[in-house]
C-alpha cells in the first residue's frame, strides 16, 4: 500500500491524498513526525517539505503535482488527466493557477490572524509529535507542543511575507479570495467538477485548500461556508468520491465547454496571476529577484517560473492539430499565451 507522509494543515498533503484516492489507490495516510523525519528525508535526498509518497514499488515521489501526474501515468484507467491532449494542457494551467495563486488567497487568515495562526500551529505541533489535530496535549509534553507551535507560527508569518500576505495587504488578499471564490461558486453551481463529472488533478488541488484551510480553519470556515454553498457541496462531493475510490468514474466535458467555464478564472488577467507571473519572470531574468504584490515587496519565486516552463514544454510537445484547437479556444487569454511561451496580443 502506498504511504503518504504529511500533516493535517498542509494543503498539498490533502491534495495528494485526494488524488491518490480518486485514482483508486489505498493510502496509508501517516503523519510526518519527528520520529520518522530523518528516515523519510534521507529516502528523498533531503527533501523536507510535505507531502512525500513511498510507492508500492518501493520508489518515492515528492511534490503534490508530481505525485498526481506520476500516479496518473501508472494508473491510466483512472487517470486525473483528460484524454484530449488540448484539454489536458488547459487543466495543467488550471492546476498551476490554484497551486501558485489561489494559495495566496487561502492565506487570508493563517499568517495575519493571531487566533487562526495559533490554532493551526498547535495542530501542526501535535502532528509532528504523532497526534491528530484537536487532541489533548500528551502528558508531560505541553511545553514541547508550545515550543513547536511557536516555531510553526513564525513559519506561517514568513510564508505570508513571501506571498505578500501581511497586515497592510489583508484587504487586497481578502478581495482576491472573494473574487476567486465567486468565480468558483459560479463554475461549481453548474458542474460537479471543473472539467465535467470526472475530477482532475486541479479538483484535487482545490479540495486540498478547502480541506486543510478554508473549510477547516475556524475563522475561514465561518466566513466561507455560509456564502459559497456550491463550493461546500463540491468539497463534500469530492470527499465522498475519494472515499469510494473514485467510483463512479465520470466523464470529461469537451474543450470548448471547459474553456468557456474556466474563463472567469484563467481569462483576462486571471484574477491578478498573469501580472504576478510576468513580474516574477522579469525579476528572475534581470537578477533583481524582488517584486511587489499589492505594494508588498516579496522575493521572486523560482518554483513558479519552473512550473510555467514545464507547462510551456508540454505545450510545445502537443501536435499541431491539438495546438491549433487549443489556441482557437483559449489563445486570446494572456495567461495561456504566457504558459505557451507566445507573445501577448498576437
Amino acid at each position: 500500500m502506498p504511504i503518504l507522509y504529511g500533516t493535517e494543515p498542509s494543503f498539498y498533503t490533502r491534495k495528494a491524498w485526494a488524488a491518490m484516492r480518486l485514482l483508486g489507490l489505498p493510502v496509508d495516510d501517516r503523519l510526518k513526525t519527528l520520529a520518522v523525519k530523518a528516515e523519510v528525508e534521507a529516502a528523498v535526498g533531503g527533501y523536507h517539505r510535505f507531502p512525500v509518497v513511498c510507492c508500492e514499488e518501493g520508489d518515492w515521489i515528492v511534490d503534490s503535482t508530481d505525485i498526481g501526474l506520476e500516479l496518473s501515468r501508472r494508473h491510466p484507467a483512472r487517470s486525473l488527466r483528460p484524454d484530449d491532449p488540448a484539454l489536458d494542457w488547459l487543466m495543467l494551467v488550471a492546476e498551476d493557477w490554484l497551486d501558485e495563486w489561489f494559495l495566496r488567497a487561502c492565506l487570508a487568515w493563517r499568517p495575519v490572524d493571531a487566533a487562526t495562526r495559533a490554532w493551526v500551529a498547535r495542530a501542526g505541533a501535535l502532528n509532528v509529535l504523532g497526534h491528530p489535530a484537536g487532541a489533548d496535549s500528551p502528558a508531560g509534553l505541553e511545553e514541547k507542543v508550545a515550543r513547536i507551535a511557536d516555531a510553526t507560527e513564525r513559519f506561517f508569518v514568513m510564508a505570508g511575507e513571501v506571498n505578500g500576505v501581511v497586515a497592510q495587504s489583508r484587504q487586497q488578499v481578502l478581495a482576491q479570495l472573494e473574487a476567486s471564490l465567486a468565480a468558483l461558486e459560479t463554475i461549481l453551481s453548474a458542474t460537479p467538477f471543473l472539467a465535467g463529472t470526472r475530477p482532475s488533478l486541479a479538483d484535487a488541488s482545490l479540495w486540498g485548500y478547502l480541506e486543510a484551510g478554508l473549510l477547516w480553519e475556524p475563522a475561514a470556515k465561518a466566513h466561507v461556508a455560509p456564502r459559497y454553498p456550491a463550493i461546500v457541496a463540491f468539497h463534500g462531493r469530492l470527499k465522498a468520491l475519494a472515499d469510494a475510490g473514485g467510483d463512479p468514474l465520470g466523464q470529461w466535458d469537451d474543450l470548448a465547454t471547459v474553456s468557456r467555464r474556466l474563463e472567469p478564472l484563467l481569462g483576462g488577467d486571471a484574477l491578478g496571476f498573469h501580472a504576478f507571473q510576468r513580474a516574477n519572470a522579469q525579476a528572475l531574468a534581470d537578477g533583481t529577484k524582488r517584486l511587489a504584490i499589492d505594494g508588498v515587496d516579496v522575493p521572486a519565486r523560482g518554483f513558479t517560473e519552473k512550473s510555467r516552463r514545464k507547462i510551456a514544454a508540454a505545450h510545445a510537445a502537443l501536435d499541431a492539430a491539438d495546438r491549433d484547437r487549443l489556441m482557437a479556444a483559449v489563445g486570446g487569454w494572456p495567461l495561456v499565451r504566457a504558459y505557451a511561451d507566445l507573445p501577448e496580443g498576437e
